[in-house]
């Protein structure tokens, strides 16, 4: 199903309207039925969800075909919609003119996932894993900072794991292939629309099978890894995923039948604690001292929405992180009165948050489906550090595993403690202003201790 949005959509990745499409943006259904319950498995060519679309999603599903165990899988791609609540500027067009393809994205995907259970067929399913590394660590120690460069010696998870769906001695109907790697290729290359790098994998492995094969793509952890190159564009992203596409074939390949067995469903919902909120004075120095920047960048601290944006759309694309001789390729729009505006908007949305006492905890969730010891999917909300997935894949028990971040929800990073200590762009906090934190609706980044509670609710599906 096609899910581009409308010429002019802003998107996350360049901070800018498109001016055009580069390629479809889908969103795709497998129902998976054991004869006793259902699973829908989507994937989105999305940057990702919010709770509220998320949970739309998942109830209209619900209510249309009474499935009840529903994941929602976004790819991650920045040259997508803002459909994350990450800034107050980006968002607002989610809300406005964006309003209608995001209800649309509600009623259409309900309308996919009953098409999809309503032609289910015996199927033979068979899982693979094939080593591949399309990216690298993005969290390179430079002095006392963490920076947005490179890391080699940086943690990645360096496979691509398969579910391979096949008709019974017809070979294969669907192939879910999952890979950790912001898919950030394109970014700031380009105002088109594009699915990056798993849009091309998905063509590309759907044209090596041949015949009638639906081919998804699942974003496993990968917080702290960027596919490579960073604003490379289009050329660079169908090379990566050329080569994605060929380990996921062989995955498929060489992949191993699982026996026909009842599935195992498992949730877990749990409450992450944030940073404390700062002081109302802390804040309002913070405040003040953005609103002069502002005002010493464009002699204003007003502006309108529509303004903003053309000013953003006078620019021209970022550099290729190839190209950049920057100390921290984190954000090529800083400086610019879009970015210094919603700084300013974001820190007054924290300034109501601290008058109104808003402590709330960050809501996060887990399921876990199994097929006995043979085989088993994690699927968690939010941007997670590629450490919990290979704690997952060493501490859970079945032979064969798939893990997916960025379901059914996307609203925090979710780094490791280590991580939380060190800093850098999708750890900090405030007092600092140049972390995701203060962009993502929360405005605080996790609070140390947060990683042991999300172990010990992980394995809790299992114990």
């Amino acid at each position: 199903m096609i899910i581009t949005p409308p010429p002019g959509a802003p998107l996350l990745g360049t901070i800018q309207r498109s001016h055009g499409m580069h390629d479809d943006l889908y969103a795709r259904a497998l129902v998976l039925n054991d004869g006793r319950q259902r699973i829908a498995v989507l994937g989105f060519d999305l940057i990702g969800m919010d709770f509220a679309l998320a949970d739309e999603i998942c109830g209209a599903i619900r209510e249309r075909t009474g499935v009840l165990t529903t994941l929602l899988n976004c790819s991650h791609t920045h040259s997508a919609p803002f459909t994350i609540p990450w800034s107050v500027l980006g968002w607002r067009w989610l809300s406005g003119p964006g309003r209608e393809w995001r209800d649309g994205l509600v009623s259409r995907t309900a309308e996919l996932v009953s098409r999809a259970d309503a032609t289910a067929e015996a199927a033979l399913l068979r899982v693979g894993r094939a080593r591949a590394q399309i990216g690298s660590n993005r969290r390179l120690p430079l002095g006392q900072a963490i920076v947005m460069k490179p890391n080699p010696g940086g943690v990645v998870v360096p496979w691509v794991d398969v579910l391979r769906v096949d008709r019974l001695d017809e070979g294969p109907a669907v192939i879910l292939f999952s890979h950790a790697a912001h898919p950030v290729i394109i970014h700031g290359a380009s105002r088109l629309v594009s699915a990056d790098y798993p849009g091309f994998a998905s063509r590309k492995l759907k044209d090596r099978l041949g015949g009638n094969v639906m081919t998804m793509f699942g974003q496993a952890c990968g917080a702290n890894i960027n596919a490579d190159p960073l604003r490379g564009g289009f050329l660079a992203a169908e090379q990566a995923g050329t080569v994605l596409a060929e380990a996921a074939f062989q995955a498929a390949c060489e992949s191993q039948p699982l026996p026909p067995l009842e599935f195992s469903v498992k949730s877990v919902r749990a409450d992450l604690p944030l940073q404390p909120l700062p002081t109302l004075r802390e804040c309002s120095q913070a405040l003040r001292e953005a609103e002069d920047r502002l005002a010493q960048r464009s002699g204003r601290t007003t502006f309108s929405d529509e303004r903003l944006w053309e000013l953003q759309d006078q620019l021209g694309s970022a550099q290729s992180q190839e190209e950049s001789t920057a100390t921290d390729d984190v954000q090529p729009m800083e400086g610019q009165p879009w970015w210094l505006m919603d700084t300013v908007l974001c820190l007054r949305d924290l300034m109501e948050k601290i008058k109104e006492g808003d402590e709330r905890p960050l809501r996060f969730d887990a399921h876990w489906l199994r097929i006995g010891d043979h085989w088993s999917l994690l699927a968690t909300t939010h941007e997670l550090f590629a450490e919990y997935q290979l704690w997952f894949d060493d501490a859970v028990p079945s032979e064969h595993n798939m893990m997916l971040a960025y379901t059914n929800g996307c609203e925090s990073y979710i780094p490791t403690d280590r991580d939380l200590a060190l800093g850098g762009y999708e750890a900090a906090s405030f007092p600092s202003l140049d972390g995701a934190a203060l962009r993502y609706r929360h405005r605080r980044a996790l609070r140390p201790g947060a990683e042991q509670q999300i172990i010990e609710q992980l394995r809790a599906l299992w114990a």
